[in-house]
């Protein structure tokens, strides 16, 4: 028993406790671990940092010795080093969000220049705090190197051989794939990923496919971690970000699972594995957090959960546009080298025409964003009775051939995968050979500088129905005196100015000082502005001779009733040519694209033979 109380012993530790981490300074410098921007330079002679370090050994000893002396218990290794790290890394991340010019000019006048290169210096900096984000969620399950050592045949060589790789240069983006390509490879299920926006119907839409009401659903966000529904005893298992799991009844899965009752996921879950006897032998539902969520971790959650299923469903609620975020997803998928479909959730909203139409925009937005060479079926589904048959084409043309067959699936997914990863990580190869830091920087300012190009010339696009509606008039009073055909007139002054602007943000995407798969953002099919209006002007016949004194009156008059359908016109067009050039200058930046190009690769060798290891004829993963 201590001779001390309570609040004496709490005293002594947490004495020891800053003692310590002053010790902790001077093992650091006295190992001359200095980094190029501290203060401190090193000269500490070797034979006085052995002594320092022996000292710093003699003292950590007789305090832990005195503790036990005095009864008090010795401090317990509760904090992950890992989550240490990783708050220190989110810290990181914050502080650099500061060198913006708002933050500069409570400091006085910014140069704009200046500033710029800073935001730019930031950017690149917070994508590198990212990339060490990503080697610590590697590990969740265990160690990179340790998990592939257990995987045999043609997949477990690949993947051993993009991990060296990986190590050798210094890719760290390209492990998390590798880490969720060995996962898969040893899955015993074929997993399909459901993801979207908050309150898109996700958790609804596995319930209705599982047969059973199994996941919590809501009007508010709902899923607060990734839950996995299977085929089971009826029941659920939390696992922990600190390790272990605890058996619950599916009454139990909201405590844990949903965002009202566990914010910001404060009670540290993994992941829920919830089992239901209904659902198909052989399938995995993945319930993740939708995008566009308050909750801190939700969004994160579901994007680092992209490259973990074996296909991915990705929800557009009906009735809504395409937003980034659903393109984010797709591209997301399509870049790990993962199928998809998109579903136009809640279709139960739009009569049948509007179905249509909707399904018909939904394609246009993701072959405009994404690129012709990447088609993306869509199809509307809806939980109500009344559209029972769209959920049972779902199932008939997908689920059960997958169900049927989820071991073949599972290898064909894995060696789409494997292809893409060596895809992947040629690109990333490449890029490491073609700057330095400071070209990174300098093409990441340009980028940024871009980006507010394109955002500006857009919004003045969408902001600029009235005169657009005078120049239609002006054209149409010019069409009469010259006596031509005013329809005629008026479509071409509107194509005529969606040209000029889609003309200029196809210059500000094109800029040669944006390093990157230019090429590939050229290609891209840019958005057509063909409203409905243009095929439903009004009659815009001449006035007769006598009236044409009043010709700009009457032409404006003729004109009047499609002026709101013009300023409509303009807004979704500046909104679709705003997402097609943010989309290619993404494309033209990003490190890993979503159809990497086929550059020479750093070493032509090894990836040269990887894609024939992964078409040989014989099972991905072979017998230990």
């Amino acid at each position: 028993m201590s001779p001390l109380n309570e609040s004496q012993a709490r005293h002594v530790k947490a004495v020891f406790g800053h003692v310590d981490q002053l010790l902790s300074t001077v093992v650091r410098l006295a190992r001359a671990d200095l980094s190029p921007l501290s203060a401190e330079r090193a000269d500490v002679a070797p034979d006085e940092a052995h002594l320092l370090l022996s000292s710093v050994s003699i003292a950590r000893a007789r305090m832990l010795a005195a503790l036990d002396r005095l009864g008090i218990p010795r401090p317990r290794h509760t904090v992950s080093t890992r989550w240490s790290i990783h708050t220190a890394l989110q810290f990181g991340d914050i502080a650099l969000s500061e060198l913006d010019a708002a933050g500069l000019r409570g400091y006085g006048v910014v140069d704009a220049a200046a500033a710029g290169e800073l935001e730019a210096l930031a950017s690149d900096l917070a994508a590198v705090l990212s990339r060490a984000v990503a080697v610590l969620h590697e590990h969740e399950a265990g160690g990179l190197a340790e998990r592939l050592a257990a995987l045999h045949g043609p997949a477990g060589d690949v993947l051993r051989a993009l991990e060296r790789l990986s190590t050798e240069h210094a890719l760290p983006e390209v492990r998390p794939l590798i880490a969720a390509a060995a996962e898969r490879a040893g899955a015993a299920t074929f997993d399909v990923g459901v993801f979207g926006r908050v309150s898109a119907g996700k958790s609804s839409l596995i319930n209705a496919l599982a047969g059973t009401a199994v996941l919590p659903v809501g009007a508010t966000p709902a899923t607060a971690v990734p839950l996995r529904v299977s085929r089971g005893p009826l029941g659920a298992e939390v696992h922990l970000l600190e390790g272990g799991s605890r058996s619950i009844t599916v009454g139990e899965i909201a405590a844990y699972g949903t965002e009202d009752r566990n914010p910001q996921n404060r009670l540290g879950v993994r992941a829920i594995e919830v089992q239901a006897p209904s659902v198909a032998a052989g399938l995995r539902f993945v319930d993740t957090p939708g995008v566009g969520s308050l909750a801190a971790s939700g969004p994160a959650q579901a994007f680092a959960w992209l490259p973990r299923c074996d296909y991915g469903l990705v929800l557009a609620a009906a009735g809504s546009p395409v937003g980034p975020d659903d393109v984010a997803l797709v591209s997301g998928l399509a870049h790990a080298g993962i199928a998809c479909r998109v579903l136009l959730s809640k279709s139960d909203l739009l009569a049948p025409d509007e179905r249509a139409r909707s399904l018909a925009y939904v394609e246009g937005e993701m072959r405009n964003a994404l690129g012709p060479e990447h088609v993306v079926m869509v199809q509307a589904v809806s939980i109500l009775p009344a559209h029972a048959a769209e959920l049972e084409t779902l199932r008939h043309d997908l689920l059960e051939p997958l169900a049927r067959d989820h071991a073949r699936a599972s290898s064909e997914a894995l060696r789409a995968r494997l292809h893409s990863l060596v895809r992947v990580t040629s690109a990333a190869l490449a890029g490491r050979a073609q700057g330095s830091g400071e070209r990174l920087i300098s093409v990441q300012k340009a980028r940024l500088t871009a980006r507010e190009d394109v955002e500006r010339e857009t919004a003045r696009l969408g902001g600029s129905g009235m005169s657009v509606f005078d120049e239609a008039v002006d054209a149409l009073v010019a069409a009469w005196t010259r006596a031509e055909d005013g329809a005629t007139a008026v479509k071409r002054t509107l194509l005529m100015v969606a040209s000029r602007a889609l003309a200029s943000v196809r210059e500000i995407v094109e800029r040669p000082e944006i390093a990157g798969p230019a090429d590939s953002a050229r290609r891209r099919v840019p958005p057509l502005f063909d409203p409905e209006l243009l095929n439903a002007l009004p009659d815009l016949a001449p006035p007769g001779l006598g009236r044409r004194i009043a010709a700009r009156f009457l032409a404006r008059r003729r004109l009047e009733p499609i002026g709101p359908a013009v300023q409509d016109a303009l807004e979704r067009y500046a909104a679709r040519l705003r997402a097609w050039g943010l989309a290619g200058l993404e494309a033209a930046g990003i490190e890993m694209p979503i159809e990497p190009p086929s550059p020479e690769p750093a070493q032509p060798g090894p990836l040269a033979d990887l894609d024939a290891r992964i078409d040989e004829e014989q099972p991905l993963q072979g017998a230990p």
